[in-house]
């Protein structure tokens, strides 16, 4: 699933047109991967299969090519991969991801995750999803195939995730941005922390060029049936500047109808589907709602994260920091 998800996102990846800042260069490498590989003897029935294959920088397009730009849109350094077989002939795919920094590892995890797997207690977050494992701890994403739903299989990918992560001994937090989402009705798995156009545009086809051109954003959808978008800039001028642009981008864009300023930093459209788009700026922060529903849910949700917002730069234990402790927790 993850992997056909991969492969269909290289498909239009070509087609982007990039207007923002570059994607992350992979700095000096620092980490050998082979000690996060667990040693014969660990793993019970569990062998190698061959030796590890090892990718570094814009060498990750000869193992995915197509699949590779994501992962450098988030911050890849390199990776590492183990196939694993048992007596019966199952096997599993280990894949060990080092990215820049401990949000670079969240980002990605988010970007292959979603709110349909089943969360389980490894590493910082983990989530098993049909066949697949994945989970992300300090600077490092790992995710684990076993090709088949067998409980055999399944076991084993437990088995080995967890040697996995006891070899890790780094750790890492959430960026602060995902903890300024309104937690009421938040559908906790759905939050994807993207740093480019081409998770965006993974999420909601919004524009082909990036035209938001962000810094870092997240999204998150709701029970409701709503989704937010949060996108972040270096300061409220730029991000100023830029509402100005994403403005004038959807007034004159044919995908979307019905433009209509509501206010001097808040206008709403209606895409294809039917759906409001609401979109606002506060600060250094441009919001995006898409709703069936009206102003006023959208109104809600923007004076929440603003006030978030607000209080996380005052440093108060509310709003956002409160919302930082619960959602996790």
């Amino acid at each position: 699933m993850m992997r056909d998800r991969i492969f269909l996102l290289a498909l239009f990846a070509s087609s982007l047109v990039f207007m923002g800042p570059t994607p992350e260069k992979a700095l000096p490498l620092q980490y050998d991967l082979h000690q996060c590989l667990p040693q014969e003897g660990e793993l019970g029935e569990w062998k190698r299969d061959g030796a590890p294959q090892e990718f570094r920088g814009e060498d990750l397009y000869l193992y995915i090519n197509g699949g590779a730009e994501i992962y450098h849109e988030y911050g890849f350094r390199q990776v590492i991969i183990q196939d694993y077989l048992n007596k019966n002939g199952k096997s599993i795919s280990l894949e060990i991801f080092e990215m820049t920094s401990p949000e670079s590892a969240y980002g990605i995890y988010t970007f292959k995750t979603s709110s349909e797997g089943k969360e389980i207690t490894l590493g910082s977050q983990a989530q098993l999803a049909d066949y697949y494992l994945n989970f992300w701890k300090g600077n490092f994403l790992i995710t684990l195939t076993g090709f088949d739903e067998n409980e055999e299989t399944i076991r084993g990918l437990l088995v080995i995730a967890r040697a996995v992560e006891a070899k890790i001994e780094f750790k890492g937090k959430r960026p602060p941005l995902v903890a300024l989402f309104p937690e009421k009705g938040l559908i906790k798995p759905s939050i994807k922390y993207i740093k480019g156009n081409l998770a965006l545009y993974n999420s909601y086809q919004f524009f082909t060029k990036d035209i938001f051109a962000f810094k870092e954003g997240a999204i998150g959808d709701y029970r409701a049936g709503h989704s937010v978008f949060m996108l972040k800039y270096k300061s409220h001028d730029g991000c100023q500047k830029r509402f100005d642009e994403v403005r004038k981008g959807f007034r004159e864009s044919p995908r979307y109808k019905e433009f209509k300023a509501l206010d001097e930093n808040l206008f709403r459209v209606r895409d294809s589907k039917g759906k409001f788009v609401f979109v606002t700026s506060f600060k250094e922060y441009i919001l995006v709602t898409i709703d069936t529903d009206g102003l006023e849910r959208a109104e809600e949700i923007f004076n929440d994260i603003q006030e978030n917002i607000k209080a996380n730069k005052k440093g108060k234990n509310k709003g956002a920091s409160l919302a930082a402790t619960s959602l996790w927790s």
